[in-house]
């Protein structure tokens, strides 16, 4: 009867509703273990990217702290010349003091005896005092930089 068929009619709904639940459970199976195989893959390429960043960004930091050491080098050797003019300005107005009986004191470092009449003027002694300040600030430069590390 009546009543009858709407029972087995609701009966079969609900059949083809457990059936595609199960398929449904099924395919949520099979896409969580998709989806965890591709998290495998993926994790460590994005771990393999993020630290080739963060190599590339320490290679640059470190390539401008290089460069900035080798100009405070190169200033350094620039500096060389005004200091050597005062030093040997300074020994030749010893050796006038004393007379030339006792010659002042020099580098036994030096290549031999460069220009000894040196007359020193006052933009001499300032180029030397300007040279000692690069100087000092270079020395400044490597005091704050003591460890040189290749990685972060």
């Amino acid at each position: 009867t009546e009543s009858q068929r709407r029972i087995d009619a609701l009966d079969k709904a609900l059949r083809k509703m457990k059936v595609s639940t199960t398929e449904a459970c099924v395919r949520c199976d099979q896409l969580t273990k998709r989806a965890r195989q591709l998290d495998s893959l993926t994790s460590p390429a994005s771990d393999a990217s993020s630290l080739l960043s963060k190599a590339s960004n320490h290679l640059g930091a470190t390539l401008v702290l290089m460069n900035e050491a080798r100009e405070k080098f190169d200033t350094i050797r620039d500096c060389e010349p005004a200091i050597d003019r005062l030093k040997r300005g300074v020994v030749q107005m010893q050796n006038e003091k004393a007379g030339k009986a006792k010659k002042a004191r020099r580098n036994p470092f030096e290549d031999g005896e460069k220009d000894t009449n040196v007359a020193l003027s006052e933009q001499d002694v300032y180029a030397a005092a300007d040279s000692m300040e690069i100087i000092r600030d270079a020395y400044d430069f490597f005091m704050d930089h003591k460890n040189w590390r290749s990685t972060p």
